[in-house]
């Protein structure tokens, strides 16, 4: 097994003044429906994540073609250096920028408690697969399985805005979760979260050998669902995932131990991609900062 480890290096980007739009594809969808709903009745921003990837995976398949006994080539990055606290307080920042970007194009936020009041008395705060109610700093530690479809990630941690109402659930087929809450508060319902990456995986071969190449690579896949009170569904569709600048990243450090307690954010890792802090969460806020007033002007121009 080869690895080859490189520092990802791309050119300074002014995120002011992407077109986010045409840039990564996005597609709209507010029917005439959600849109006088979101005109006219309050809007509970029911869930607010951004999702780290903290251990991720890369392979490089063995080919037919390669002589006999060229096997495949895996490999795992942590991210190092990078704080649960600094992710949480940048999550904080960010949602407090939504809301007054929503608020600024019109639309009547609340804190959704009558939604939350709602499903406890109904007992729907039971549910396994829910997340109802207040968060309280909590961050969401998770490992993908198989039919997660993050095959490139082996672990993740979730982080939402501090003392905020979520009205969520993780079931893959929702059913009328949101749709009764929705009707019941005559309330719309905007969710939105961030899927973080912080490492790319290369692979080449040739008919000798196979070669895995390790490379900072941040990108961010923001996925954005709208619902109104009479069940219609809305989204913004980010068809290509954001890349970043990768100038935060130190290069790949090899660890002597499966305990990843020393890389922060992932509980294990041979190796780390190690990021610098201030340059890592700038980079995120940006993007996002800018993502976001793509996001509000998409929901403006549909109103």
């Amino acid at each position: 097994m080869l690895a080859v480890a490189t520092i990802g290096l791309n050119a300074q980007t002014d995120w002011s003044k992407v077109d986010f739009v045409k840039k990564y594809n996005v597609k709209t969808k507010i029917p005439g429906g959600v849109a006088k709903s979101l005109k006219s009745e309050p809007t509970f921003l029911n869930d607010y994540s951004i999702t780290q990837a903290s251990l991720m995976k890369g392979k490089s398949q063995a080919g037919v073609m390669q002589k006999q006994g060229v096997g495949s080539v895996f490999g795992e990055a942590a991210l190092a250096g990078v704080s649960a606290e600094a992710l949480q307080k940048l999550v904080d920042e960010l949602h407090a920028q939504f809301v007054a970007e929503l608020k600024g194009i019109g639309l009547n936020i609340t804190d959704g408690q009558e939604v939350i009041d709602n499903a406890n008395s109904n007992g729907k705060a039971d549910r396994k697969n829910s997340i109802i109610g207040k968060t309280d700093g909590t961050v969401m530690y998770e490992k993908s399985g198989l039919l997660d479809n993050t095959p490139d990630i082996k672990e993740q941690n979730t982080f939402r805005p501090n003392n905020k109402n979520v009205f969520l659930t993780t079931a893959k087929v929702p059913g009328n979760f949101y749709n009764n809450e929705a009707k019941k508060a005559n309330v719309n319902m905007i969710s939105i979260s961030y899927m973080i990456r912080f490492a790319s995986f290369d692979g080449s071969k040739n008919t000798n050998r196979n070669t895995l190449t390790t490379s900072a690579g941040l990108s961010i896949q923001p996925t954005i669902s709208i619902i109104n009170p009479k069940a219609a569904w809305g989204w913004v569709a980010f068809n290509k995932q954001i890349e970043g600048n990768n100038d935060w990243s130190k290069g790949l450090v090899e660890t002597d131990s499966r305990d990843g307690s020393f890389w922060g954010l992932s509980s294990k890792g041979e190796y780390s991609i190690h990021a610098d802090e201030a340059k890592y969460i700038e980079e995120l806020r940006q993007i996002v900062l800018n993502a976001q007033r793509a996001i509000v002007a998409e929901i403006k121009a549909s109103l």
